[in-house]
Protein backbone atom coordinates (compact mmCIF):
# COMPACT_ATOMS: atom_id res chain seq x y z
CA UNK A 1 0.00 0.00 0.00
CA UNK A 2 1.23 3.51 -0.83
CA UNK A 3 2.38 5.77 1.99
CA UNK A 4 -0.62 7.62 3.39
CA UNK A 5 -0.34 11.18 4.64
CA UNK A 6 -2.52 13.15 7.04
CA UNK A 7 -3.03 16.79 6.05
CA UNK A 8 -3.67 19.70 8.38
CA UNK A 9 -5.03 22.76 6.60
CA UNK A 10 -4.55 26.19 8.14
CA UNK A 11 -4.85 29.80 7.13
CA UNK A 12 -1.44 31.40 6.34
CA UNK A 13 0.26 32.74 9.45
CA UNK A 14 -1.67 30.60 11.95
CA UNK A 15 -0.13 27.90 14.15
CA UNK A 16 -1.24 24.34 13.28
CA UNK A 17 -0.43 23.19 16.81
CA UNK A 18 -2.76 25.60 18.60
CA UNK A 19 -6.28 24.28 19.11
CA UNK A 20 -8.70 26.87 20.48
CA UNK A 21 -10.72 24.11 22.13
CA UNK A 22 -7.84 23.29 24.46
CA UNK A 23 -7.96 26.79 25.96
CA UNK A 24 -10.03 27.63 29.09
CA UNK A 25 -13.56 28.55 27.99
CA UNK A 26 -13.35 32.28 28.73
CA UNK A 27 -10.04 32.58 26.90
CA UNK A 28 -11.35 30.51 23.99
CA UNK A 29 -14.26 32.93 23.48
CA UNK A 30 -11.91 35.92 23.68
CA UNK A 31 -9.52 34.45 21.11
CA UNK A 32 -12.44 33.44 18.84
CA UNK A 33 -13.71 37.03 18.79
CA UNK A 34 -10.23 38.36 18.00
CA UNK A 35 -9.86 35.89 15.10
CA UNK A 36 -13.33 36.59 13.73
CA UNK A 37 -12.81 40.38 13.90
CA UNK A 38 -9.38 40.12 12.25
CA UNK A 39 -10.61 37.92 9.36
CA UNK A 40 -14.23 38.88 8.62
CA UNK A 41 -14.13 37.77 4.98
CA UNK A 42 -12.31 34.43 5.34
CA UNK A 43 -14.56 31.36 5.22
CA UNK A 44 -12.58 29.29 7.71
CA UNK A 45 -12.91 31.98 10.40
CA UNK A 46 -16.71 32.02 10.16
CA UNK A 47 -16.93 29.34 12.86
CA UNK A 48 -15.37 31.82 15.29
CA UNK A 49 -17.91 34.51 14.40
CA UNK A 50 -20.58 31.94 15.36
CA UNK A 51 -18.65 30.64 18.36
CA UNK A 52 -21.66 30.51 20.69
CA UNK A 53 -23.03 27.71 18.51
CA UNK A 54 -19.76 26.22 17.31
CA UNK A 55 -18.14 25.84 20.76
CA UNK A 56 -20.73 23.49 22.36
CA UNK A 57 -21.13 21.53 19.12
CA UNK A 58 -17.37 21.06 18.84
CA UNK A 59 -17.16 19.96 22.49
CA UNK A 60 -19.91 17.42 21.93
CA UNK A 61 -18.33 16.05 18.76
CA UNK A 62 -14.86 15.73 20.31
CA UNK A 63 -16.26 14.04 23.41
CA UNK A 64 -18.23 11.54 21.32
CA UNK A 65 -15.28 10.64 19.08
CA UNK A 66 -12.94 10.37 22.07
CA UNK A 67 -15.32 8.05 23.93
CA UNK A 68 -15.79 5.80 20.90
CA UNK A 69 -12.06 5.75 20.22
CA UNK A 70 -11.35 4.62 23.79
CA UNK A 71 -13.92 1.83 23.38
CA UNK A 72 -11.95 0.67 20.35
CA UNK A 73 -8.70 0.60 22.37
CA UNK A 74 -7.41 4.12 21.77
CA UNK A 75 -5.46 5.98 24.47
CA UNK A 76 -5.95 9.69 23.66
CA UNK A 77 -3.80 12.12 25.64
CA UNK A 78 -5.83 15.24 24.79
CA UNK A 79 -9.46 16.18 25.41
CA UNK A 80 -9.65 17.93 22.05
CA UNK A 81 -7.61 16.63 19.11
CA UNK A 82 -5.72 18.31 16.29
CA UNK A 83 -7.80 17.99 13.14
CA UNK A 84 -6.36 16.55 9.93
CA UNK A 85 -7.76 15.02 6.77
CA UNK A 86 -6.77 11.72 5.21
CA UNK A 87 -4.75 12.72 2.16
CA UNK A 88 -5.65 16.00 0.52
CA UNK A 89 -9.08 17.58 0.27
CA UNK A 90 -10.13 20.00 -2.47
CA UNK A 91 -12.98 21.13 -0.24
CA UNK A 92 -10.70 22.04 2.68
CA UNK A 93 -8.20 23.68 0.35
CA UNK A 94 -10.93 26.07 -0.80
CA UNK A 95 -12.32 26.47 2.72
CA UNK A 96 -8.93 27.66 3.95
CA UNK A 97 -8.56 29.97 0.96
CA UNK A 98 -5.63 28.02 -0.50
CA UNK A 99 -3.82 28.12 2.84
CA UNK A 100 -0.93 26.08 4.16
CA UNK A 101 -0.71 22.30 4.51
CA UNK A 102 1.28 20.44 7.14
CA UNK A 103 1.50 16.72 6.40
CA UNK A 104 2.29 13.73 8.61
CA UNK A 105 3.02 10.25 7.31
CA UNK A 106 0.43 7.91 8.82
CA UNK A 107 3.07 5.24 9.52
CA UNK A 108 4.82 7.71 11.86
CA UNK A 109 1.73 8.11 14.07
CA UNK A 110 0.90 5.70 16.89
CA UNK A 111 -2.38 3.86 16.46
CA UNK A 112 -3.18 4.67 20.09
CA UNK A 113 -3.17 8.40 19.31
CA UNK A 114 -5.06 8.72 16.02
CA UNK A 115 -8.70 8.12 15.10
CA UNK A 116 -10.76 8.65 11.96
CA UNK A 117 -14.36 9.58 11.20
CA UNK A 118 -16.25 9.22 7.94
CA UNK A 119 -16.86 12.91 7.33
CA UNK A 120 -16.36 15.97 9.53
CA UNK A 121 -17.36 14.79 13.03
CA UNK A 122 -18.75 18.18 14.02
CA UNK A 123 -20.86 18.46 10.85
CA UNK A 124 -22.19 14.90 11.24
CA UNK A 125 -23.29 15.51 14.83
CA UNK A 126 -24.69 18.90 13.84
CA UNK A 127 -27.02 17.05 11.45
CA UNK A 128 -28.28 14.84 14.28
CA UNK A 129 -26.28 11.74 13.34
CA UNK A 130 -23.41 9.88 14.98
CA UNK A 131 -20.09 9.72 13.10
CA UNK A 132 -18.50 6.35 12.40
CA UNK A 133 -15.24 6.24 14.39
CA UNK A 134 -12.38 4.09 13.13
CA UNK A 135 -8.98 3.18 14.54
CA UNK A 136 -5.87 3.14 12.40
CA UNK A 137 -6.10 -0.64 12.06
CA UNK A 138 -9.78 -0.46 11.08
CA UNK A 139 -9.07 2.24 8.49
CA UNK A 140 -6.19 0.32 6.89
CA UNK A 141 -8.26 -2.87 6.80
CA UNK A 142 -11.08 -0.98 5.07
CA UNK A 143 -8.74 0.54 2.51
CA UNK A 144 -7.16 -2.86 1.84
CA UNK A 145 -10.59 -4.42 1.35
CA UNK A 146 -11.65 -1.70 -1.10
CA UNK A 147 -8.33 -1.76 -2.95
CA UNK A 148 -7.39 1.93 -2.62
CA UNK A 149 -8.02 5.08 -0.61
CA UNK A 150 -10.08 6.46 -3.48
CA UNK A 151 -12.28 3.36 -3.64
CA UNK A 152 -12.65 3.35 0.15
CA UNK A 153 -13.81 6.98 0.19
CA UNK A 154 -16.19 6.44 -2.70
CA UNK A 155 -17.80 3.46 -0.99
CA UNK A 156 -17.80 4.59 2.65
CA UNK A 157 -18.18 8.37 2.81
CA UNK A 158 -21.82 8.51 1.67
CA UNK A 159 -21.56 12.04 0.40
CA UNK A 160 -19.33 13.45 3.14
CA UNK A 161 -16.39 15.36 1.72
CA UNK A 162 -13.41 13.68 3.35
CA UNK A 163 -12.18 11.35 6.07
CA UNK A 164 -11.50 13.49 9.15
CA UNK A 165 -8.48 12.55 11.26
CA UNK A 166 -8.23 13.25 14.99
CA UNK A 167 -4.66 13.37 16.29
CA UNK A 168 -4.76 12.99 20.07
CA UNK A 169 -1.08 13.73 20.67
CA UNK A 170 1.25 15.85 18.58
CA UNK A 171 4.70 14.54 17.57
CA UNK A 172 7.39 15.67 19.99
CA UNK A 173 11.15 15.39 19.65
CA UNK A 174 14.10 16.36 21.86
CA UNK A 175 16.94 16.51 19.32
CA UNK A 176 16.90 18.48 16.07
CA UNK A 177 19.39 17.85 13.26
CA UNK A 178 19.30 20.62 10.67
CA UNK A 179 20.50 20.66 7.11
CA UNK A 180 22.09 23.97 6.04
CA UNK A 181 21.56 24.72 2.33
CA UNK A 182 17.88 25.06 1.51
CA UNK A 183 16.85 24.63 5.15
CA UNK A 184 18.54 27.36 7.18
CA UNK A 185 19.83 29.52 4.34
CA UNK A 186 19.09 30.06 0.66
CA UNK A 187 22.47 29.53 -1.03
CA UNK A 188 21.16 29.60 -4.59
CA UNK A 189 23.21 32.54 -5.90
CA UNK A 190 26.50 31.60 -4.21
CA UNK A 191 26.41 27.93 -5.19
CA UNK A 192 25.36 28.50 -8.79
CA UNK A 193 27.91 31.31 -9.22
CA UNK A 194 30.59 28.95 -7.93
CA UNK A 195 29.43 26.14 -10.22
CA UNK A 196 29.38 28.47 -13.24
CA UNK A 197 32.91 29.66 -12.37
CA UNK A 198 34.08 26.03 -12.29
CA UNK A 199 32.32 25.11 -15.52
CA UNK A 200 33.88 28.03 -17.38
CA UNK A 201 37.25 26.43 -16.65
CA UNK A 202 36.00 23.56 -18.79
CA UNK A 203 34.67 26.01 -21.42
CA UNK A 204 31.05 25.24 -20.50
CA UNK A 205 28.59 28.13 -20.34
CA UNK A 206 25.18 27.83 -18.62
CA UNK A 207 22.69 30.58 -19.43
CA UNK A 208 19.99 29.71 -16.88
CA UNK A 209 21.28 29.20 -13.34
CA UNK A 210 18.12 27.25 -12.43
CA UNK A 211 19.63 24.37 -14.44
CA UNK A 212 22.24 24.15 -11.68
CA UNK A 213 19.91 24.06 -8.69
CA UNK A 214 20.37 20.30 -8.46
CA UNK A 215 23.89 21.08 -7.14
CA UNK A 216 22.26 22.43 -3.96
CA UNK A 217 22.24 19.71 -1.33
CA UNK A 218 24.09 16.63 -2.64
CA UNK A 219 27.87 16.16 -2.37
CA UNK A 220 29.56 18.39 -4.99
CA UNK A 221 31.65 15.63 -6.54
CA UNK A 222 28.51 13.60 -7.27
CA UNK A 223 26.77 16.54 -8.94
CA UNK A 224 29.82 17.49 -11.02
CA UNK A 225 30.27 13.84 -12.04
CA UNK A 226 26.68 13.75 -13.33
CA UNK A 227 26.90 17.11 -15.08
CA UNK A 228 30.32 16.69 -16.71
CA UNK A 229 29.45 13.23 -18.01
CA UNK A 230 27.02 14.95 -20.40
CA UNK A 231 30.06 16.50 -22.07
CA UNK A 232 32.18 13.37 -22.08
CA UNK A 233 34.36 14.65 -19.23
CA UNK A 234 34.28 11.65 -16.94
CA UNK A 235 36.79 11.66 -14.11
CA UNK A 236 37.04 15.47 -13.91
CA UNK A 237 34.79 15.95 -10.90
CA UNK A 238 37.60 16.43 -8.34
CA UNK A 239 39.20 19.14 -10.47
CA UNK A 240 35.77 20.77 -10.83
CA UNK A 241 35.33 20.77 -7.06
CA UNK A 242 38.72 22.47 -6.70
CA UNK A 243 37.71 25.17 -9.21
CA UNK A 244 34.36 25.58 -7.42
CA UNK A 245 36.12 26.24 -4.12
CA UNK A 246 38.37 28.89 -5.67
CA UNK A 247 35.29 31.06 -6.08
CA UNK A 248 33.20 29.80 -3.16
CA UNK A 249 35.85 30.17 -0.46
CA UNK A 250 35.85 33.97 -0.46
CA UNK A 251 32.88 35.08 -2.59
CA UNK A 252 30.21 32.44 -3.06
CA UNK A 253 30.13 31.49 0.60
CA UNK A 254 28.44 34.78 1.51
CA UNK A 255 26.23 35.11 -1.58
CA UNK A 256 23.63 33.60 0.66
CA UNK A 257 20.75 34.66 2.90
CA UNK A 258 18.95 33.28 5.94
CA UNK A 259 15.35 32.21 5.38
CA UNK A 260 12.79 34.39 7.19
CA UNK A 261 11.92 33.20 10.72
CA UNK A 262 14.93 30.86 11.00
CA UNK A 263 16.62 32.90 13.79
CA UNK A 264 13.33 32.95 15.73
CA UNK A 265 12.87 29.20 15.22
CA UNK A 266 16.38 28.44 16.48
CA UNK A 267 15.88 30.73 19.45
CA UNK A 268 12.59 29.01 20.30
CA UNK A 269 14.15 25.56 20.07
CA UNK A 270 16.87 26.53 22.52
CA UNK A 271 14.33 28.09 24.89
CA UNK A 272 12.49 24.76 24.85
CA UNK A 273 15.68 22.93 25.82
CA UNK A 274 16.07 21.16 22.46
CA UNK A 275 19.53 19.87 21.52
CA UNK A 276 20.25 21.42 18.11
CA UNK A 277 22.84 20.04 15.70
CA UNK A 278 23.97 20.87 12.19
CA UNK A 279 23.95 18.02 9.64
CA UNK A 280 25.24 19.23 6.28
CA UNK A 281 27.12 17.81 3.29
CA UNK A 282 29.00 21.09 3.08
CA UNK A 283 32.57 20.93 4.44
CA UNK A 284 32.89 21.86 8.10
CA UNK A 285 35.10 24.90 7.43
CA UNK A 286 32.54 26.49 5.11
CA UNK A 287 29.46 25.51 7.13
CA UNK A 288 30.68 26.98 10.41
CA UNK A 289 31.85 30.18 8.68
CA UNK A 290 28.36 30.63 7.24
CA UNK A 291 26.65 30.08 10.59
CA UNK A 292 29.04 32.48 12.30
CA UNK A 293 28.58 35.09 9.56
CA UNK A 294 24.82 35.04 10.07
CA UNK A 295 25.14 34.84 13.88
CA UNK A 296 23.45 31.44 14.02
CA UNK A 297 26.32 29.34 15.40
CA UNK A 298 25.35 30.26 18.97
CA UNK A 299 22.21 28.11 18.73
CA UNK A 300 24.02 24.86 17.88
CA UNK A 301 25.28 22.23 20.29
CA UNK A 302 26.94 20.06 17.63
CA UNK A 303 28.27 20.64 14.13
CA UNK A 304 28.02 17.67 11.78
CA UNK A 305 29.52 18.33 8.34
CA UNK A 306 31.48 16.84 5.47
CA UNK A 307 35.26 16.73 5.32
CA UNK A 308 37.16 18.84 2.82
CA UNK A 309 38.89 15.75 1.39
CA UNK A 310 35.57 14.08 0.58
CA UNK A 311 36.12 11.21 3.01
CA UNK A 312 32.78 12.11 4.58
CA UNK A 313 30.32 13.70 2.17
CA UNK A 314 27.06 11.77 2.03
CA UNK A 315 24.32 12.84 4.40
CA UNK A 316 23.93 9.34 5.85
CA UNK A 317 27.61 9.35 6.89
CA UNK A 318 27.43 12.89 8.27
CA UNK A 319 24.45 11.88 10.43
CA UNK A 320 26.08 8.64 11.55
CA UNK A 321 29.22 10.46 12.74
CA UNK A 322 27.10 13.12 14.41
CA UNK A 323 25.07 10.55 16.35
CA UNK A 324 28.29 8.93 17.55
CA UNK A 325 29.47 12.29 18.82
CA UNK A 326 26.12 12.94 20.55
CA UNK A 327 26.34 9.65 22.44
CA UNK A 328 23.47 7.47 23.63
CA UNK A 329 20.26 9.13 22.49
CA UNK A 330 16.84 7.66 21.80
CA UNK A 331 16.69 7.81 18.00
CA UNK A 332 12.91 8.08 18.01
CA UNK A 333 13.40 11.48 19.68
CA UNK A 334 15.84 12.76 17.03
CA UNK A 335 14.34 14.57 14.04
CA UNK A 336 16.41 15.21 10.90
CA UNK A 337 15.17 18.27 8.99
CA UNK A 338 16.08 19.07 5.40
CA UNK A 339 14.75 20.13 2.02
CA UNK A 340 15.95 17.29 -0.26
CA UNK A 341 15.47 13.55 -0.54
CA UNK A 342 19.05 12.85 0.57
CA UNK A 343 18.19 14.43 3.94
CA UNK A 344 15.27 12.03 4.39
CA UNK A 345 17.24 9.08 3.03
CA UNK A 346 20.12 9.93 5.37
CA UNK A 347 17.72 9.96 8.30
CA UNK A 348 16.17 6.63 7.32
CA UNK A 349 19.63 5.05 6.90
CA UNK A 350 20.27 5.93 10.53
CA UNK A 351 16.82 4.87 11.76
CA UNK A 352 15.69 8.44 12.44
CA UNK A 353 12.43 10.19 11.61
CA UNK A 354 12.84 12.85 8.93
CA UNK A 355 11.03 16.11 8.23
CA UNK A 356 11.04 17.76 4.82
CA UNK A 357 10.64 21.51 4.34
CA UNK A 358 8.94 22.97 1.27
CA UNK A 359 10.51 26.43 1.22
CA UNK A 360 13.89 25.08 0.02
CA UNK A 361 14.81 23.29 -3.19
CA UNK A 362 12.91 20.00 -2.88
CA UNK A 363 9.29 19.32 -3.82
CA UNK A 364 6.58 17.68 -1.74
CA UNK A 365 6.63 14.75 -4.16
CA UNK A 366 10.40 14.30 -3.75
CA UNK A 367 10.21 14.42 0.04
CA UNK A 368 7.18 12.14 0.35
CA UNK A 369 8.63 9.62 -2.11
CA UNK A 370 11.69 9.45 0.15
CA UNK A 371 9.37 8.74 3.10
CA UNK A 372 9.39 12.02 5.04
CA UNK A 373 7.53 11.62 8.34
CA UNK A 374 6.54 15.29 8.31
CA UNK A 375 6.28 17.81 5.47
CA UNK A 376 6.45 21.43 6.66
CA UNK A 377 5.42 24.44 4.55
CA UNK A 378 7.18 27.17 6.58
CA UNK A 379 10.15 27.47 8.96
CA UNK A 380 7.93 28.48 11.88
CA UNK A 381 6.08 25.12 11.67
CA UNK A 382 9.25 23.34 12.80
CA UNK A 383 9.27 24.70 16.36
CA UNK A 384 5.83 23.25 17.07
CA UNK A 385 7.20 19.70 16.76
CA UNK A 386 9.34 20.13 19.87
Amino acid sequence: MQDLYLTHYSYPGTDPWKNIMNLPEEEAFRVAKELADAHPDITSFGRFADFCNYYPLRKRADAFVREQFIKHGGKPELQHPYSFALGESEYLDKWFDGGEKLELRLDSVSGEQVSFTLGDSCAVIGRGAEPVVLTKAMLLAGISECGSVEAFCKEKLNGYGYVEVQLWKKPEYRYCLLDLDGTLTDPGIGITNSVMYALKKFHIEVADRSELYFFIGPPLADSFRTFLSRYGMEGQEEQAVAYYREYFRDKGIFENEVYPDIPNVLRTLKEKGVTVALATSKPYEFAVRILEHFQLAQYFDYFGAATMDGRISRKADVISNLLTEMGAVDRSEVLMVGDRDQDINGAKSNHLPGAGVLYGYGSAEELKTAGADVVLPKPRDLAGLF
